[in-house]
């Protein structure tokens, strides 16, 4: 089997995204973000958090300027 992770935990996915852990605890509450929770674990699935990321990246104001999450 693969060494590879299919998930992350809070803390690595505040390490990927280079935001601290009560940010992304603000984003587990979001909609859109892709994270779920197995017993009292929050958990994101790598190849979700890499759309998100892209889908993010997409988003642009009336104006131009980037929307900020």
């Amino acid at each position: 089997m693969s060494n590879d992770k299919l998930v992350y935990n809070v803390s690595e996915v505040a390490q990927v995204l280079n935001v601290s852990r009560p940010t992304v605890y603000e984003l587990l509450h979001r909609a859109d973000f892709p994270a779920f929770r197995i017993g009292n674990r929050w958990l994101t699935s790598k190849a979700g958090l890499a759309k998100w990321v892209e889908d993010q990246s997409s988003l642009v104001q009336s104006d131009g300027g980037p929307i900020y999450v």
